[in-house]
């Protein structure tokens, strides 16, 4: 896995792992859906990856947890968020499978406005004080739910940072050249042309 990120900083796992194959059949069986949609975006497509349904099926979150906890074992990377909703599943699962691997690390997710209630924080978890967050979330397009998790995360703690963001597929619309403006490299563990589209 280290040689395959040495050239290619966004690749988080080798295709020849048996855990792609199997994570990209549950991907093409569960959650590619084919028709006229609108995206968080705001932009229109003739697909969508609908990854609550892979994120949330007991197979599907293991596999993605699993590589994602060897993705930040071999960085050194400590911290775990997203913007709620759709990193919540993928934060919660990599938090639990993170401790029987000998990693565990420390775990969040960002609202996207603060709770008017209670404590009234927009951050549930924690972030780690003054290290390194890895910054998830199921899909990529524009990258704007990544930038809104770190505005998020650093408003409350201006200690924290977070250079890389990872996501199970990258629509290769823009997301990964917007965020490198930013300084933040985004890895996928898929890329919208490893699916017959």
């Amino acid at each position: 896995m280290s040689d395959l990120r040495a050239s290619r900083p966004d690749a988080v796992l080798d295709p020849a792992d048996p855990r792609w194959g199997r994570l990209h059949r549950l991907i093409d069986t569960h959650s590619l859906l084919r028709g006229d949609f609108t995206l968080s975006s705001g932009r229109k497509s003739n697909y969508l990856f609908q990854l609550r349904q892979t994120t949330m099926l007991p197979e599907g979150a293991h596999l993605i947890a699993d590589i994602v906890v060897d993705y930040m074992k071999a960085l050194g990377i400590k911290g775990v968020g997203g913007l709620a909703v759709g990193a919540v599943p993928m934060v919660a699962a990599i938090a639990a499978v993170s401790f029987p691997k000998g990693a565990p690390v420390e775990a969040f997710f960002v609202r996207k406005e603060a709770k008017g209630h209670g404590a009234k924080e927009r951050i549930d978890g924690y972030v780690p004080k003054g290290g390194e967050s890895l910054i998830v979330d199921d899909v990529a397009t524009t990258g704007g739910s990544i930038l809104e998790a770190i505005a998020g995360m650093t408003e409350e703690h201006p200690e924290a940072k977070a250079t890389r963001a990872l996501v199970v597929i990258d629509r290769e619309e823009g997301a990964a050249e917007k965020l490198a403006e930013k300084g933040i490299t985004l890895a996928s563990i898929f890329k919208r042309s490893d699916f017959t589209i």
